[in-house]
């Protein structure tokens, strides 16, 4: 799969020092413009999504690199290269995955998703959904996955650091 411009995560010296790790490809997937939810404790429900009129059809790549998880969706118009259309980067630094990513109440194949624009210094939510649930649970398991991996890492570096 092509390399785009992932903005801070593409200098070089970050290139060569992190460990990049594909984890997971789907496609098609299909992006959407949601409304916001009313109240923080409100859930999104993809029913009042325009389900038959997604933004745009996409493909997805989840590359861990580090500490950091990108969640890359890529369009192509016949003829041309792939370009990129959104990017999610998940650091769990401050915020824990549901900041990034959250289930709708009403379907399991769809989901609300953080994206960001570092260049602009802008960000969105904006719908997420497969065509399979099959694919749904594997884009699920992955952030799982992810998400454990960091939190034994962590741990891992904290007892290393009491023992020095």
């Amino acid at each position: 799969m092509d390399d785009f411009d992932m903005g801070l995560l593409d200098d070089n010296t970050y290139k060569v020092s992190v460990l990049r790790q594909k984890m997971l490809g789907i496609a098609p997937v299909f992006m959407y413009r949601i409304p916001k939810v009313s109240d923080a404790g409100d859930e999104y429900l993809a029913n009042e999504w325009n389900l038959r009129k997604p933004l745009q059809q996409c493909s997805l790549r989840i590359e861990r690199r580090g500490d950091v998880l990108l969640v890359v969706f890529t369009y192509k118009n016949e003829g041309s290269p792939p370009k990129l259309f959104a990017v999610s980067k998940i650091l769990l630094d401050d915020y824990d995955l549901s900041h990034f990513v959250q289930p709708v109440g009403d379907s399991s194949r769809y989901f609300a998703i953080r994206v960001t624009d570092e260049k602009e210094g802008r960000e969105a939510v904006i719908g997420l959904g497969f065509r399979e649930r099959e694919e749904a649970a594997d884009f699920s398991q992955c952030l799982i996955n992810f998400n454990s991996a960091i939190f034994k890492e962590r741990l891992a570096r904290g007892a290393e650091m009491a023992h020095q």
